[in-house]
């Protein structure tokens, strides 16, 4: 076979290739991405670690707390012994002084309560209080949030959690699908980038004119809806209280707090086994 007869075979032959290739139907073989499983859960068992994680604490109440250190004087130890620290944000849940060891403490209904499950200690989930404002202030507002990280969020997706509160508080549960941290400026009514209805609402004084908040572990889970797309978002815990009364001093003695320390810790509200559940 001479080369010029050679040369136009093959020329043919990838003519016919190219011609294959382009009338080709790989359609059947597109497999479509499925969604990232964003699923995680938190216990904060060690709440630090949480933030690290990427949990963000924003504390929008007005005007705003100082820390405050309960304290018991006795046993003197040479300086006070802190029966627990109400600080003005979310932070890691205290742990009661055993009463065994300090029997003169006091400390009376100031009890923390354990974990609904931790792998650590008594104290493994996520709390605050009324104490994110200052309490003694006519009128004050508690506008206190705890952030996620950012996560893929669709509609279907589940979140779920355990909480309780001491007494009086409330909770609400936001999406935001921009993925920021903006919670707005203060303004209650301003939620900046999470959406302004809220998931979960506890308690739902809406539905139910005497509700009140759970005093023992209670599990609450939302489904995310409402979404165009799936979005880079976050979800968002808010302690919120408006325009509340201002929290008495003893009236036997005004420099003496342990009044108040009552009052802030019958508003403590503890998160526990948060989860979130990618929908499939």
């Amino acid at each position: 076979m001479s080369n010029k007869i050679l040369r136009n075979l093959l020329a043919c032959l990838g003519l016919s290739a190219v011609l294959f290739q382009s009338c080709k139907d790989d359609s059947k073989l597109t497999v479509p991405v499925p969604p990232a499983d964003a699923s995680f859960s938190e216990s904060f068992d060690d709440f630090g670690q949480a933030l690290e994680k990427g949990w963000v604490n924003i504390n929008k109440s007005f005007p705003l707390g100082p820390i405050l250190y309960d304290v018991a004087e006795a046993p003197n130890f040479g300086s006070p012994n802190y029966v627990s620290i109400y600080y003005p944000k979310w932070e890691q849940a205290q742990l009661t002084l055993d009463p065994a060891q300090f029997p003169t403490a006091p400390y009376p209904n100031r009890i923390w309560k354990e974990a609904y499950q931790s792998f650590t200690a008594a104290n493994g989930y996520a709390a605050t209080s009324q104490a994110n404002s200052l309490v003694w202030s006519s009128g004050h507002t508690v506008n206190s949030w705890l952030v996620s990280p950012q996560l893929n969020i669709k509609n279907g997706d589940k979140i779920s959690f355990y909480t309780y509160s001491n007494g009086d508080a409330s909770l609400e549960l936001y999406i935001n699908p921009k993925g920021t941290t903006n919670v707005g400026d203060g303004d209650v009514a301003n939620s900046g980038d999470f959406i302004s209805q809220s998931l979960v609402t506890i308690p739902n004084k809406a539905t139910n004119p005497h509700a009140v908040y759970p005093r023992e572990w209670t599990k609450f889970e939302a489904t995310v809806t409402g979404l165009g797309a799936p979005v880079n978002g976050r979800f968002g815990f808010r302690y919120l209280r408006q325009n509340q009364p201002a929290f008495r001093f003893s009236t036997a003695d005004p420099n003496d707090l342990d009044t108040i320390f009552t009052q802030v810790h019958r508003t403590i509200i503890g998160i526990d086994e948060v989860s979130f559940q990618s929908a499939q």
